[in-house]
């Protein structure tokens, strides 16, 4: 019931959100905006977004191998899994987070694939799945406090991104601290969960956990993965700035960081699978704080959506029925649990 009342509010929202951004519309100055976009800068834009989920992909590995990976009792060794197949992994996770309105879903599958695919903990994959989002909400926060020197931003923009970088601070400051008095903090819990039921269980994936963000504690990866996570931006405002080129508007690398900025904050609020309808109507709300035209506005929405969210759920599909025919046709009850995984497919033990 939880789920359908969810997926209910998303449907009504995005219904509402697609009929704002339709008011006022010349539709005939918007069909001839979509007719005239230049198909080579799209196939950049596209480009781009295949790039983008590359990088993301090649900072995850670095995450995920920060340190050789120990094999847990009566489980087999891990196996390093290949940056082709870790690619395909986070391609499949992406596409489902988009596509699915249970929210992040597609990081639960990337928990399950990953360690069916390279016989690591779960727990473990969690853990640098939690450091990506991290450096994310890091990058966005000070990607608005850049903004804030550039542009004159709405109030209620401003009041998000404000919270936005309050728990990009908050986030930062929690993850120092478990990192810092970690072994302090492994031993606390390894005492008082030795005293429960599973207990120890409790205490083994906790420490697997926190070894997901272990490559947050090495100086040299540190740097890396913040290079990386630059790189990532860049790739992910480029592709905003190569439709503007496509649509024969102006290019601005401000617009363009902001537009990025506004879809990914305003991608968290309940919508359809997709974020069909909200998705365009802050394209059209952002550009319109330029002056661009509503029909233009709606041009450009439609064309980013295309070349970004639509074509990572297509490759995203696709992703997910090679995994799927990589591992074996999955259970009917797929089990997502936070516990190490207990088994081995050695049919996928070798790395690719």
């Amino acid at each position: 019931m939880l789920r359908n009342r969810r997926l209910w509010l998303g449907l009504i929202f995005s219904v509402g959100c697609l009929v704002l951004a339709m008011v006022d519309i010349d539709f005939g100055e918007m069909a001839a905006a979509l007719r005239s976009a230049n198909l080579a800068w799209l196939a950049a834009a596209a480009l781009t977004v295949l790039l983008t989920n590359s990088a993301k992909s090649w900072r995850w590995r670095l995450l995920l191998y920060a340190n050789p990976i120990p094999a847990a009792a009566g489980e087999s060794p891990p196996v390093r899994i290949g940056l082709g197949r870790l690619t395909n992994i986070w391609t499949a996770g992406a596409g489902v987070n988009l596509a699915s309105p249970v929210p992040r879903s597609g990081d639960l599958l990337r928990v399950y694939f990953a360690s069916i695919a390279g016989g690591i903990s779960k727990s473990l994959v969690l853990g640098t799945i939690a450091a990506e989002k991290l450096l994310d909400i890091v990058l966005l926060a000070a990607c608005f406090l850049g903004l804030v020197l550039f542009v004159a931003i709405p109030q209620e923009l401003a009041q998000r991104q404000i919270t936005t970088v309050g728990v990009a601070l908050t986030l930062t400051l929690i993850v120092a601290t478990l990192l810092w008095q970690r072994e302090r903090l492994l031993g606390l819990s390894g005492r008082l969960l030795g005293r429960i039921p599973r207990g120890a269980q409790a205490a083994d994936s906790m420490a697997r956990a926190l070894q997901g963000l272990e490559a947050l504690r090495r100086p040299g990866r540190l740097l890396a993965l913040s290079v990386l996570s630059v790189a990532i931006g860049f790739l992910s405002v480029s592709t905003a700035y190569l439709v503007f080129l496509a649509l024969d508007m102006p290019p601005s690398w401000v617009q363009s960081l902001l537009l990025w900025v506004v879809l990914q904050v305003g991608g968290v609020v309940p919508s359809t699978p997709g974020k069909i309808g909200v998705f365009q109507v802050l394209c059209r709300w952002t550009l319109g704080l330029f002056g661009v035209s509503a029909a233009l506005g709606l041009a450009y929405g439609i064309l980013l959506y295309l070349v970004a969210p639509l074509l990572l759920m297509i490759l995203g599909a696709l992703a997910l029925a090679v995994e799927g025919w990589r591992i074996g046709r999955l259970p009917p009850d797929l089990d997502l649990t936070l516990a190490p995984a207990s088994s081995q497919d050695p049919a996928t033990s070798r790395e690719t």
